[in-house]
C-alpha cells in the first residue's frame, strides 16, 4: 500500500456509503475534506468536520501506518499541532497530542469503495514501459495539452532551483552563473561536469579581458582543460602551449585535474571542438548575457549559430591529425539543445525575478523548437502520445523521471483521469 493512494482516496472522496467512525467509536460527518497542497506539514489543510457532533476545523494527516506519526517525528513538530483527524490504513498504534490526548483516527481501508481499490491494483501490475501504458491512449488531446503545460512549468521550476543554487555560488552574479551553465551544456551529458569545472577554474572576468584575441581564448580554455600538456611536434599546439604558460602565470590560473572524455563520441562532439565553438561564440559576442536579458533577440538572430571554429580546427579534430576542410559551426540541433537546457530556463528565472511575466512567451519558444529524439520520446510515440515540439518532449521526459519512474501515478493527471473512469 502506498500513501499516494490514500491521498487520492481522500482528495477525491472515493469512500463508500458506510457512515464514518473513528477507532474510538465516534461518528464523523465531513463538511470539507481540506485542501491538498503537497508541501511540508499536514497533508490536507483547513478541513471541517463533525466528530461526535462537535464541529472541528483544522488539518488532516494521512499515513499508511499510524506509527508513521512517530517515525516521521510529527510529535515534536509544531506544524502538526492542529491536526484534527489522523487517517491511516493500519491502526497499529495510538497517537497522542503533546498534551496527552488521543488524536481521533479513521481507518481508511474500512471505507474504500471496492472498484477504486481494484482500479488501483491495475496500476500495480508490472508494466513493459509505464504503469498506464494500456490506457494512456484514452487520455484526450486537450487534456494532454493542459497536462504538458503544467509539466513544463514544473520542469522550469526545477531549472529555477538549479539556477538559484548557482547564483548562491557566484554571489548573485547572473553573468557568471550563465557563463558556467552555458559552458556546461556545451559539454553535453558526457563532458558537461568537466566543462563546468573549466568554467569554475577560468572565471568570466578573465575570459572578457582576452575576448578579442581568439588565440588567447583557445589557449585559456584548452590549457585549463588540461589538453596542452602532451609532447607533440604540432606547431599550433606548441604555440598555444607557450601562450597558456604566459596567461597561466599572468592570471594565477589552475588546471582541471582530470581530462575530458573522447571515448565513443562522434568527432563533432569531441571536447576540443565544443570548446573551440564556445571560444568562437565568446570572441564574436561581447555581451553574452544579452541572450537572457533580451528574449526577443532569439526571434531575430541567434549569435550562437554564427560560431565557426578557427582555421586550424576546421582541418583538425585533435592536434596533429589533419583532415579535409570543414567549418564545424554550431548546428541548429545543438543550438536547440542550448536553448532548451540553458538559455530559455535562464530567461524564465531572470525575468520572473524582475517581476516580468514571461511564462507564455517562454512556453511559445519551447513550442517553436523541434522535439528531442531519444529512447524515452520514442517510447511515448509508440504509446501514441503526440510529440510535435520540445515542449512536448521536455514534458514527457519530466513525466517519465518524476512521475512514472517513482510511481506517482495518483499525482499524475493521466492516472487520476483513468482512476476516476
Amino acid at each position: 500500500m502506498k500513501e499516494d493512494f490514500l491521498h487520492y482516496v481522500w482528495r477525491f472522496k472515493k469512500l463508500n456509503n458506510t457512515p464514518l467512525k473513528t477507532v474510538q467509536g465516534n461518528e464523523i460527518v465531513i463538511k470539507d475534506f481540506g485542501l491538498f497542497l503537497g508541501t511540508h506539514g499536514p497533508d490536507f489543510f483547513n478541513a471541517r468536520m463533525y466528530i461526535d457532533k462537535q464541529l472541528w476545523a483544522g488539518n488532516v494527516e494521512i499515513h499508511v501506518n499510524a506509527s508513521d506519526w512517530y517515525a516521521h517525528h510529527h510529535e515534536i513538530d509544531p506544524a502538526y499541532e492542529n491536526v484534527i483527524l489522523h487517517v491511516v490504513w493500519n491502526n497499529d498504534l495510538s497517537v497522542l497530542r503533546a498534551n496527552g490526548t488521543e488524536i481521533p483516527t479513521l481507518v481508511l481501508k474500512d471505507y474504500v469503495a471496492e472498484n477504486v481499490f481494484n482500479a488501483y491494483h491495475q496500476f500495480k501490475k508490472k508494466p513493459k514501459y509505464i504503469f498506464c501504458e494500456d490506457y494512456i491512449n484514452h487520455f484526450n488531446s486537450f487534456d494532454w495539452l493542459l497536462w504538458k503545460e503544467k509539466l513544463m512549468i514544473e520542469r522550469l521550476e526545477q531549472f529555477t532551483n538549479r539556477i538559484v543554487q548557482e547564483l548562491k555560488q557566484t554571489n548573485n552574479n547572473w553573468e557568471e552563473s550563465f557563463y558556467r551553465m552555458l559552458l556546461r551544456n556545451f559539454g553535453l551529458n558526457i563532458n558537461g561536469a568537466f566543462f563546468y569545472e573549466i568554467a569554475k577554474k577560468l572565471p568570466l572576468n578573465i575570459v572578457k579581458k582576452e575576448r578579442t584575441n581568439e588565440q588567447h581564448l583557445e589557449a585559456l580554455f584548452l590549457g585549463t582543460a588540461n589538453l596542452l600538456t602532451a609532447e607533440t611536434e604540432d606547431y599550433y599546439f606548441r604555440t598555444l602551449q607557450k601562450t597558456y604558460a604566459y596567461l597561466k602565470q599572468k592570471y594565477s590560473l589552475t588546471q582541471v585535474a582530470t581530462a575530458p572524455t573522447f571515448y565513443k563520441l562522434r568527432p563533432d562532439n569531441f571536447p576540443t571542438i565544443r570548446l573551440m565553438q564556445f571560444v568562437s561564440f565568446v570572441n564574436q559576442q561581447p555581451f553574452m548575457f544579452d541572450l537572457v536579458r533580451h528574449p526577443e533577440s532569439l526571434c531575430v538572430n541567434n549569435q550562437l549559430l554564427g560560431a565557426v571554429v578557427s582555421n586550424y580546427w576546421q582541418t583538425h579534430y585533435v592536434f596533429g591529425k589533419e583532415h579535409k576542410l570543414r567549418k564545424k559551426s554550431i548546428t541548429a540541433s545543438f543550438y536547440n539543445l542550448l536553448l532548451i537546457n540553458t538559455i530559455l530556463p535562464f530567461q524564465y528565472v531572470y525575468h520572473q525575478q524582475l517581476g516580468n511575466d514571461v511564462v507564455d512567451e517562454i512556453l511559445q519558444h519551447y513550442q517553436s523548437i523541434k522535439p528531442e529524439q531519444n529512447s524515452i520520446t520514442d517510447m511515448f510515440k509508440k504509446l501514441q502520445v503526440p510529440l510535435s515540439s520540445s515542449l512536448d518532449s521536455q514534458s514527457v521526459l519530466f513525466l517519465k523521471k518524476n512521475y512514472c519512474d517513482v510511481r506517482r501515478c495518483l499525482n499524475c493527471e493521466i492516472g487520476i483521469k483513468l482512476m476516476n473512469k
